[in-house]
């Protein structure tokens, strides 16, 4: 199945997500279709508005949001595509970021790159 709306792609990818309130759900699809529509930019531009920013901020920074139960959503809607597949492609993303600003202290570890003083 290709999907190539990145509404019916979040939407399909994690409409059945388990995290305990139906509203984090919703808001996992909301965000996901919001980053996948505009890659490469951050949640604040991707967002559009001051209440979309919030509530991303909010869905990241809340405890009962477990990165595990994305993932197995996630899994779990692709597994009867991929059960009819004879080709599964694996794709990994080996990019790294490098923060050459004066918050980078702030940052922790980041990479091998050592900011000079």
């Amino acid at each position: 199945m290709l999907i190539k709306d990145t509404e019916q792609w979040a939407n399909h990818l994690f409409k059945h997500a388990e995290l305990g309130d139906e509203r984090r759900t919703k808001r996992l699809v909301k965000i996901s279709h919001q980053m996948a529509s505009n890659t490469g930019s951050s949640i604040v531009k991707a967002s559009g508005s001051q209440a979309s920013i919030e509530g991303a901020y909010r869905f990241l920074r809340n405890d009962k949001v477990d990165a595990d139960n994305i993932a197995t959503a996630g899994l779990n809607s692709l597994l009867p595509a991929i059960t009819l597949s004879n080709t599964i492609l694996a794709l990994e993303d080996t990019s790294t970021l490098c923060y050459r600003h004066n918050v980078t202290k702030e940052l922790g570890h980041t990479g091998a790159y050592k900011q000079s003083s």
